[in-house]
């Protein structure tokens, strides 16, 4: 199944934005997660879990929307249509989980918002702090924050 995206934008809003194309960015959670997320093109996102309960979970999420907020500020948000519960499990579960991140660019910090499945089949609800540590800038950003040294 497809998923019917539909956006229904306002004038002086919130606009959408491509600034972040091409950044790659390690999110390490106060959960214990550390998820690298790669901006691939303007609606494609693929989120990979270094460490924690994702560790070596890859997922390619194609409803990505973001929107400038503020300068370095942006709105993310995408819907995943399954998801796995843990790296160790390795089940997808179906459902659609909606992910919503608060992101600062320049403070290097961010607030997420999403369900996650529970193994009895129900949902939970979680709201996960991270602090952003820049990979690989975004396409066309110099000023954007340096790239840690390799």
């Amino acid at each position: 199944m497809e998923l019917d995206v539909r956006f229904f934008p306002v004038t002086g809003t919130h606009p959408l934005s491509t600034d972040l194309v091409g950044l790659r960015a390690n999110f390490h959670y106060g959960s214990g997660n550390v998820l690298e997320q790669h901006y691939a093109d303007k609606t494609t996102m693929i989120w990979t879990g270094v460490s924690g309960d994702f560790a070596g979970v890859r997922q390619k999420e194609k409803t990505l929307r973001v929107f400038a907020t503020g300068p370095a500020q942006y709105f993310v948000t995408w819907y995943e249509m399954g998801t796995v519960a843990t790296a160790a499990h390795g089940e997808v579960f179906g459902g659609g989980f909606p992910i919503a991140v608060m992101a600062d660019f320049d403070r290097l910090v961010a607030t997420a918002a999403y369900t996650n499945p529970r193994e009895d089949g129900g949902q939970y609800f979680l709201v996960d702090q991270a602090t952003i540590e820049i990979l690989e800038r975004p396409h066309g950003w110099a000023t954007f924050p340096a790239a840690r040294e390799s």
